[in-house]
């Protein structure tokens, strides 16, 4: 049975029609500032062609991430109190991080092998709002980032993020 054309077509999400441009320039400035301290962060050097450089890529980077948020409809609405959390990131990342080493050391030294499993954290799932899908997004991204823990998904119906752990801890009830 052939497929009609009209049944072929991919829809696809518009982008916004009518995007202020401050708005789009405050994104773009909000992306280069982020891009740009992590690029003086890595490259660990304050020299003048270092940072141009760093600038220019910076600057490029946050025009294609604007570019593609703007194509793809996406909005996001991030509050301050939700990055203030941020602070504690590098300490569960260095925290993390020695505990897979220990975990990896007793398993290459004595052939122990680290408790793992899935747990559920509670969490508020929110609305559907933009501002309610970028705080998921942020909460998904900042259970991921340390290298013990990775999220696997949240229920809304049970108001809880499950996460898988490399060693598991007593943090959160086993799945």
């Amino acid at each position: 049975m052939p497929v009609s054309s009209r049944d072929s077509r991919v829809t696809r999400p518009r982008p916004p029609d009518k995007v202020p441009l401050a708005r789009r320039a405050g994104t773009w400035l909000a992306w280069w500032v982020l891009l740009m301290s992590f690029w003086v962060i890595l490259d660990d050097s304050i020299a003048p062609d270092e940072l141009l450089a760093g600038a220019g890529a910076a600057a490029l980077a946050a025009f294609l991430a604007e570019l593609v948020t703007y194509q793809a409809g996406a909005q996001m609405r991030i509050r301050a109190s939700w990055l203030a959390r941020a602070v504690t990131l590098p300490g569960q990342v260095a925290g993390d991080t020695g505990i897979v080493f220990a975990a990896l050391w007793r398993r290459l030294a004595h052939g122990e092998e680290p408790p793992s499993g899935f747990r559920r954290r509670p969490v508020r799932y929110g609305d559907d709002t933009a501002a309610g899908r970028t705080r998921r997004m942020l909460l998904i991204g900042g259970a991921s980032i340390a290298p013990n823990t990775i999220a696997a998904g949240l229920d809304q119906d049970t108001g809880t993020m499950v996460i898988h752990q490399l060693v598991a801890n007593e943090e959160g009830g086993a799945e």
